[in-house]
C-alpha cells in the first residue's frame, strides 16, 4: 500500500515537474531578466526584450511555456525563424516542421531548418547565455579629439566599393562553399596587410544545407599599448546566401548582405592600425551567419570562456541601401544593453549632430551582435533601415546598383564605426595642432524702407593661415544653425519678423572640423530709424519681368540678386549709374539690393 501511495504522489509530481524541460519564459524589464539568470532552477540559452529560452530542472506551469520535454535530447540546437504570422502555416507545411513555440514574427523548432525567404534564423544552442553586466561607463563625449577626425576624413568611398566588388565578384559565399573559405583567405590577407595579429578561426556547423567545416571566422588584433588585455570589438558576416544559389540556377553576390559590413570592418582597420591606441581593438568577419549565427556563436563563446575583457561590440550587417534622402541610422539593440546603445548616439550627436539616429526593435531577422549580447558583452547593430532595408538581399540582385545603392551611406556607417572603437580605446599621441580664422567685416544691413522685412548679412573672407580647407558658412540666428552657404558666397538675406530684434553670427567651417565664430551681432525688424525709401532715387524696370532687369540709380555702385529663400544668385558691379540685369531665373519673387553712394535700397521683383 506504501509501494502504490509513492508511486501516485511520483505520477502527480512528474506533472509539475520534470527534469532538463526546454521552456520559454516572458519577463519584463531588466529587473525581472536578473533574477531569471540568478534563478539555480534555470539554464537561460537565450534571451531578447520580452523572453528568455531555458533549460528548466523543475518546471512550472505558471510561470514558464513547456517546449520541448527534453531538452537537446533529441537535438543539438533550437532554431529560432523570423517568420510572419500570416505565413507560418504555409512554411511549416511546406517544410513539414512542428513548431514548438510561435509568436507574431517568429517559429521555434526542433533542430535545423530552412530559413522563411529574405529573413534570418537564430541557432539556440546547448550553453549557458550570459548576461551582459552594466558595470562599466562608457565615456561621455562632448567634443570631437582631432585625431579621430584625421581618421575618419581618410574613409574612402573608393575603397569601399572595391571591397564590395571583391566579394561580389565571387558570385556566392555561401557558408561551406570554396568561395567562402577563398573569401576568408583574401579578408585575413588583407587583415595581414595592415599589421596585425590574425587568426583564422575553424569551425563546424551542424545546418538544414548539411553539415561539417565553414568558411572560417577571421580574426584580427591591434594590439592596446596601455591595456592590450581589454578590448574593444567590431564585426561582421562574410558569407551570402540565396535560394536561387543554393538550388544551382543564379548566384548570392551578397554586397549589401554583407559584403558593405566587411568593407567597413576592412577600412576601420586600414585606418586605424595606422594609430596606437590605449585598448586592444579586435577586427572580425564571421562564417556562417545566414545558418544561424554559427560564426559568430563560436568566438563570442569561446571569448566568454576565455574570460576575455570585452568593453562593447560594434556589428557592421548591411549599409549601402539609402531609403530616402537623408542618410540615417536605426539602432538594433536589447534594452538589456542600453548603455551602449546612449554611447553610439552620444557620439553620432558630437561627430554628425545632423544625421538622425533611433533605436528601433527589429522583429524581422537578427545579427552577430546577438552571440555577444547572449555571452555577457554588449553589443549594438546599426542598421540601414529596419522598415526599409534592400528589397535585393538573399536574391541574385544583391548587387552593387539595385541594392547597393549609396556608398555615401556606408561610409557615414563606417566613420561612425570608427569614431565608436576609437572613443573607447583611445588613441595615443599628441593632439595635432588646429587652427582656424573666423570671417572678416561682418556687417548687418537693414532695409531702408519702412515696409521691407529683411535683413542682409554680409562679411569678408577669413585671414588664411587656417590648418584646414574652408568648406563652408554656417548662419546663426539666436544660436540656432539656421543657413549654410558654400564658401565663396559672402552675404545672406534673412527675413525678419516686424518689430523684432534677432542675434546672428557666421561661423566659419573648416576641412578638420575646426570652427570659428564672429562676433554676434543684432538685426532689427522694420527699424523706427530708417527714412522712407524716396530718399534714395531708384528705378527698376520692367516688373515682372521675363527678360532683362534695369536698374537706374544716381551713384550706382552695385546690386545684389536674392530668390525668396534669401540666398544670394548675383552680384553685379556697374560701371555708370545704370545697368541691365539677366533674370533668367526660375518663376516667382526675388529681391534686388540696390547700393548706391547715397545709401542701400532693396526692391521686390517678379519674374515671370
Amino acid at each position: 500500500m506504501k509501494k502504490l501511495l509513492f508511486s501516485l504522489i511520483a505520477v502527480l509530481i512528474s506533472s509539475v515537474m520534470m527534469a532538463g524541460s526546454f521552456v520559454k519564459i516572458n519577463y519584463s524589464g531588466r529587473a525581472e531578466l536578473e533574477k531569471l539568470f540568478a534563478d539555480d532552477n534555470l539554464t537561460v540559452h537565450y534571451y531578447n526584450d520580452m523572453e528568455v529560452y531555458a533549460t528548466a530542472n523543475a518546471f512550472d506551469c505558471n510561470t514558464m511555456t513547456l517546449l520541448d520535454e527534453n531538452a537537446f535530447a533529441q537535438n543539438e540546437v533550437y532554431t529560432l525563424l523570423y517568420c510572419p504570422q500570416n505565413h507560418q502555416n504555409a512554411y511549416l507545411a511546406k517544410h513539414q516542421l512542428q513548431a514548438l513555440n510561435r509568436t507574431n514574427h517568429t517559429v521555434l523548432v526542433r533542430g535545423m531548418a530552412m530559413p522563411y525567404k529574405n529573413d534570418g534564423a537564430v541557432a539556440i544552442f546547448n550553453r549557458p547565455a550570459q548576461l551582459p553586466q552594466l558595470t562599466r561607463d562608457f565615456p561621455v563625449v562632448t567634443e570631437m579629439d582631432p585625431r579621430i577626425s584625421e581618421m575618419l576624413a581618410q574613409v574612402d568611398m573608393d575603397s569601399l566599393q572595391a571591397t564590395v566588388q571583391h566579394l561580389q565578384d565571387y558570385g556566392s559565399r555561401i557558408w561551406n562553399s570554396d568561395n567562402a573559405f577563398a573569401a576568408s583567405d583574401w579578408i585575413a590577407g588583407r587583415m595581414a596587410s595592415y599589421g596585425l595579429e590574425v587568426e583564422q578561426q575553424a569551425f563546424n556547423a551542424n545546418t538544414w544545407m548539411g553539415s561539417g567545416a565553414a568558411g572560417p571566422n577571421v580574426i584580427g588584433i591591434q594590439r592596446g599599448t596601455l591595456y592590450p588585455d581589454t578590448y574593444v570589438v567590431c564585426g561582421s558576416h562574410l558569407d551570402s546566401f540565396s535560394y536561387e544559389a543554393w538550388f544551382g540556377s543564379g548566384t548570392a553576390p551578397g554586397a549589401d548582405d554583407n559584403a558593405t559590413g566587411v568593407a567597413s570592418v576592412l577600412e576601420s582597420a586600414r585606418i586605424m592600425s595606422q594609430y596606437e591606441f590605449e585598448y586592444s581593438i579586435v577586427y572580425c568577419a564571421y562564417g556562417c551567419e545566414e545558418m544561424g549565427l554559427y560564426g559568430s556563436e563560436a568566438y563570442a563563446s569561446r571569448c566568454q570562456q576565455e574570460g576575455m575583457d570585452i568593453i562593447g561590440y560594434f556589428n557592421n550587417d548591411m549599409n549601402g541601401y539609402l531609403y530616402g534622402d537623408q542618410i540615417h541610422i536605426d539602432l538594433i539593440y536589447p534594452n538589456s544593453v542600453e548603455p551602449i546603445g546612449n554611447y553610439y548616439m552620444n557620439v553620432a550627436n558630437v561627430y554628425y549632430p545632423e544625421m538622425p539616429v533611433r533605436h528601433v526593435n527589429f522583429s524581422e531577422g537578427d545579427s552577430d551582435h546577438t552571440s555577444f549580447n547572449n555571452h555577457g558583452y554588449m553589443g549594438i547593430y546599426p542598421f540601414e533601415d529596419y522598415q526599409h532595408y534592400s528589397p535585393n538581399i538573399h536574391t541574385p540582385q544583391d548587387l552593387i546598383g539595385p541594392s547597393v545603392n549609396s556608398f555615401g551611406m556606408s561610409q557615414r556607417y563606417c566613420q561612425m564605426n570608427i569614431a565608436c572603437l576609437s572613443e573607447i580605446a583611445n588613441p595615443i599621441g599628441e593632439m595635432p595642432v588646429v587652427q582656424c580664422n573666423p570671417v572678416n567685416g561682418f556687417v548687418i544691413n537693414e532695409p531702408i524702407s519702412k515696409d521691407l522685412s529683411f535683413v542682409v548679412l554680409e562679411w569678408q573672407a577669413p585671414e588664411p593661415g587656417s590648418t584646414g580647407e574652408l568648406v563652408r558658412f554656417d548662419i546663426y540666428r539666436d544660436d540656432q544653425l539656421h543657413a549654410t552657404v558654400d564658401n565663396d558666397v559672402y552675404s545672406y538675406m534673412d527675413t525678419i519678423t516686424e518689430n523684432t530684434d534677432a542675434e546672428y553670427y557666421i561661423m566659419a567651417v573648416y576641412s578638420d572640423n575646426c570652427e570659428a565664430a564672429s562676433e554676434t551681432l543684432i538685426g532689427h525688424g522694420n527699424p523706427t530709424q530708417v527714412t522712407e525709401s524716396g530718399r534714395i532715387d531708384v528705378q527698376l524696370y520692367p516688373n515682372p519681368v521675363d527678360g532683362d532687369l534695369t536698374v537706374k540709380a544716381e551713384g550706382l555702385q552695385h546690386v545684389v540678386v536674392y530668390n525668396s529663400m534669401g540666398q544670394q544668385v548675383a552680384v553685379i558691379m556697374p560701371k555708370q549709374d545704370e545697368c541691365l540685369i539677366p533674370m533668367a531665373y526660375p518663376q516667382g519673387m526675388y529681391f534686388i539690393q540696390v547700393v548706391t553712394a547715397n545709401g542701400m535700397i532693396t526692391k521686390n521683383v517678379v519674374v515671370r
